[in-house]
């Protein structure tokens, strides 16, 4: 009889990983009698701490929750870096953008306004930028042009010359210090 019982003993349910820029980590949940729901990030690890009411088979939809919202604050800081690089690279900008779910894409363009998929920040940066460039080329020119090409193009060679002079600039500062 007690061997049926030990399945009730314990307090972490499963191990799942999360993607966050191109990186997993293992997601530990832990049930609390804390009333509230956390997330803490560590090295290798993401702790969600759950109320113990959630101990439950149904817990699954409010860790789906959790992990979107923990990617709904990685996206805001993220996806302003890309915006801002790719303002850089092609020297405008479009009149607004949001974070926004989105079924099975990345971006969708409209008249000057862009739509990123907060989803996104599961993948490395290389695909967060590569996206956004995209999503500039469409604002302004017809998809699959020669113009597009050109642009998306040009967009690339500045960014592998902005990776390496940030990667050579990191270097020289390890250097010296």
């Amino acid at each position: 009889m007690s061997i049926l019982k030990q399945q009730n003993l314990f307090i972490n349910r499963t191990y799942l990983t999360v993607s966050i820029l191109g990186k997993s980590y293992k997601l530990n949940i832990k049930y609390t009698s804390n009333p509230s729901i956390d997330l803490i990030q560590k090295e290798h690890e993401i702790e969600l701490f759950l109320p113990k009411k959630y101990k439950n088979n149904k817990s699954i939809d409010v860790i789906n929750m959790a992990i979107k919202k923990l990617y709904d604050r990685v996206a805001l800081i993220e996806i302003e870096d890309s915006m801002e690089l790719a303002r850089h690279i092609f020297k405008f900008a479009p009149e607004d953008y949001k974070l926004e779910r989105l079924d099975n894409v990345f971006y969708k363009t409209t008249k000057n306004k862009i739509t990123i998929n907060p989803d996104i920040v599961q993948y490395s940066k290389e695909v967060i930028n590569n996206s956004i460039f995209q999503a500039f080329c469409k604002l302004k020119y017809k998809v699959n042009s020669l113009n597009y090409k050109n642009a998306l193009e040009n967009a690339f060679n500045e960014y592998e010359n902005y990776k390496k002079y940030n990667y050579s600039k990191k270097n020289l500062i390890k250097m010296v210090s």
